[in-house]
């Protein structure tokens, strides 16, 4: 891309669209609070939805090459579902965003300026580049390593705990210790056999297929920063792998 977006995963570039202003930073809360005479006591927040307003230009090389391109562009932009935005000058982060409005005028034969207007309901900005740590549970159980973070938001990651030997019945521990979020799963693991704890979908899977029978806690979440994860009763001898994409508020 040159100083234009992404969406959908299609370089609007292609189409002569160019990027002259951005707001992707906007970021808002809602508090949830009960005010009583002397004081007042909050409930909690909610995230508004992010809007983003980008201006742009479009060119062509000749007036009919320029309603092509708007017509292409207004094509892409015209999903059904969110899909992922991308800004140039922001271009290792996305953005799951739906069209609100286009809207602009001509200013040569050549020339169209206007603004897109987008909205994301889900208002956090995800990382173009998934994180993957492999982590032995070697040396003790339980077992605790060290996942750190680099975003500024919350991370629902995919946890897969395979089993190195012969487990037998038993209830596999998986602790966020930092969050203070614990997930327990009861059944039956033998070699190689692996769990596979989905934390954005809440389910968990032995060998790809659901197994939520067994499932009790929380699905532990990781926090901006470093956080200390417990993995209990899987031996010494299996494996956690943790995937994810830092987030950005």
């Amino acid at each position: 891309m040159a100083n234009s977006i992404s969406f959908d995963d299609i370089n609007l570039s292609a189409y002569d669209l160019v990027v002259t202003t951005s707001e992707a930073n906007i970021f808002e809360q809602i508090v949830s609070f009960v005010q009583l005479k002397d004081r007042g006591y909050s409930s909690g927040i909610k995230r508004r939805p992010k809007p983003v307003s980008i201006g742009i230009s479009v060119t062509g090389t000749t007036r009919a090459n320029l309603d092509s391109n708007l017509d292409n562009i207004k094509r892409i932009l015209s999903t059904e579902t969110d899909s992922k935005l991308i800004l140039d000058i922001l271009s290792t982060r996305y953005y799951m965003a739906r069209l609100e409005s286009f809207n602009g005028q001509y200013r040569a034969a050549t020339l169209f300026t206007g603004s897109i207007e987008f909205i994301c309901v889900d208002p956090i900005g995800y990382s173009t580049t998934p994180t993957e740590s492999n982590h032995p549970l070697t040396g003790s159980d339980p077992k605790t390593v060290i996942e750190t973070t680099t975003g500024t938001g919350y991370v629902n990651p995919v946890y897969v705990l395979t089993a190195g030997a012969v487990l037998g019945a038993i209830t596999v521990k998986l602790e966020n210790v930092t969050t203070d979020e614990e997930l327990q799963w009861t059944g039956t693991l033998t070699t190689a056999d692996y769990l596979t704890i989905d934390v954005a979908n809440w389910l968990v899977s032995k060998n790809g297929t659901a197994s939520m029978s067994g499932v009790t806690g929380q699905f532990p979440r990781l926090k901006p920063g470093a956080n200390s994860i417990k993995v209990s009763n899987m031996a010494v001898t299996g494996v956690m792998d943790i995937t994810y994409e830092n987030t950005y508020l």
